[in-house]
């Protein structure tokens, strides 16, 4: 293993010329959002077939489009682990999108294995012990110098990351599920990241924002527009200024000491008191804000909740059959459409964009699910 930092124009080139020329790559992001905010991307990890691992620095002056191209060539495998959150994070802050992406946490899924942390799949696949020191664990990725033990922390992300593609690619080929690994690799391919809710809307999903009151509700919403603000303005993380506990309380107890409320930050109790105290104002003065009225009568009679019950028993028996955890042999949500409408073709109650229902599913299990369903109970 060769470990590369790139930060310079001209190390950039050297790496970017070997990277052209590999025909395939693993990759890893490391991002700064315990520390930033708003988060971005602070590393990016790239292995090679002949052992070379650059670590890319995305903040320094780089033109990484190179980079870029390579990862949007379908004919160039991208290796990840579990890479949903690498996927979202290129999309946000580089652009970039990946093509014949290979996902070693699906392969090792869909192989049976239940516990798909990178650690642990390394150990049980390839025998190999992956270092994972504590205090690095929640690293400011975006501070610089990096250290070497930083460094090599990275590195060891996907230092192994293409043997382990090849052995697991073994095991899901001997048990004929090659096409079912890459219809969910390819699915991963088209995943975007998705800007948050503003805090006007996102405060609702607070936990505890429903046991308020309306006066508690409006102040917990100015609170999360407050946290938000100076989140933005320290560029620290929301949690730094007030959290979820912390706005609770305030919002049940506008009164509260600032002093005598566990998760209020620092600098809230210094320069940004005045524009706490201002939040809280407004709030007060503010129109209650009632809790969203159900939509509807529920229409989880009781029959319902049994059929729901006895297709749940369907997927956990075929789940076992397969040797998979439920969860991934059928999706929840389709159940509980044959569930709520017994009398409609299964197949027409699958309404999601892009269907939840995957091709390799309905393959695998379609008839014994039409089976099941001519005999359940209307």
């Amino acid at each position: 293993m060769t470990l590369r930092p790139i930060d310079t124009k001209a190390d950039w080139a050297d790496a970017s010329a070997a990277i052209s020329a590999a025909p395939r790559l693993a990759i890893d992001v490391e991002a700064d959002g315990f520390h930033r905010y708003p988060e971005r991307v602070a590393l990016i990890q790239v292995a090679l077939p002949d052992g070379s691992i650059y670590l890319v620095d995305p903040l320094a002056a780089l033109d990484l489009d190179v980079l870029g191209m390579r990862l949007a060539e379908p004919s160039v495998p991208v290796v990840l682990h579990s890479g949903s959150y690498d996927v979202r994070a290129l999309d946000r802050d580089l652009g970039f999108r990946i093509h014949g992406l290979y996902d070693t946490s699906i392969a090792a899924q869909l192989s049976g294995l239940d516990r798909l942390g990178l650690g642990t799949v390394l150990e049980q696949i390839l025998g190999v012990v992956l270092p994972k020191p504590k205090r690095l664990q929640r690293f400011d990725w975006s501070s610089r110098p990096l250290p070497a033990d930083a460094l090599a922390y990275a590195a060891g992300d996907v230092v192994h990351l293409l043997r382990l593609a090849d052995a697991l690619a073994e095991r899901i080929a001997a048990l004929g599920r090659t096409a079912w690994v890459a219809e969910e690799c390819a699915r991963l391919e088209g995943v975007r990241h998705a800007p948050p809710s503003p805090p006007e809307e996102a405060f609702l999903r607070v936990t505890g924002a429903r046991d308020l009151d309306g006066r508690g509700r409006a102040l917990l919403r100015e609170l999360s527009v407050f946290r938000e603000a100076e989140a933005l303005r320290l560029g620290r993380p929301p949690h730094f200024v007030l959290s979820n506990a912390a706005m609770l309380a305030l919002a049940a107890d506008p009164e509260a000491r600032p002093e005598h409320v566990e998760g209020i930050g620092r600098h809230v109790r210094g320069p940004a008191a005045g524009r706490l105290r201002e939040a809280l104002a407004r709030g007060l003065a503010a129109e209650p804000v009632p809790w969203p009225p159900p939509r509807g009568v529920s229409p989880w009679t009781g029959p319902a909740r049994a059929r729901l019950g006895r297709l749940k028993r369907w997927r956990t028996r075929e789940a076992a059959a397969l040797g998979l955890d439920p969860g991934i042999v059928w999706p929840a949500s389709h159940l509980e459409r044959m569930a709520l409408f017994p009398e409609a073709d299964p197949a027409s109650l699958d309404v999601d964009d892009p269907p939840a229902i995957r091709r390799w599913q309905m393959a695998a299990l379609g008839p014994s699910l039409q089976a099941f369903h001519a005999g359940l109970d209307v």
